[in-house]
């Protein structure tokens, strides 16, 4: 795995989902993105474009797509906790939310699918 890409294209990610959060919230007036189809659809693009440049230049397998969403996962945390919690929604129990799971679903579906077809 190559940390450095993974940690590149993670952060990337984590950005492209907040704008797409808050394009949703603030541009469309959606009040709970959490339970809005849209949401899930922009979500997994905005997955799907980072791990595509993680793999374009990376060892590319299912394998990989794990351990990619598991760097995607530890740093999307980390800053959800430094930046959007104290910032934006004052609540660590978002971190609870039942919804995440779909992300976090999402994600690993994404990036083991991606991770298989882009296989070298």
């Amino acid at each position: 795995m190559d940390l450095k890409r993974a940690l590149w294209t993670s952060a990337l990610s984590w950005v492209l989902v907040f704008f797409e959060v808050s394009v949703l919230m603030f541009g469309f007036g959606v009040q709970n993105t959490d339970s809005n189809i849209a949401h899930y659809i922009l979500f997994a693009i905005a997955i799907l474009i980072p791990a595509y440049l993680y793999f374009k230049r990376a060892k590319a397998s299912a394998l990989e797509g794990i351990y990619l969403t598991l760097v995607y996962l530890v740093v999307s945390l980390i800053l959800d906790a430094v930046i959007t919690i104290p910032l934006f929604i004052k609540e660590y129990a978002f971190l609870l939310n039942p919804y995440h799971l779909i992300g976090l679903a999402i994600s690993f579906v994404v990036t083991i699918v991606l991770g298989a077809l882009m296989k070298k």
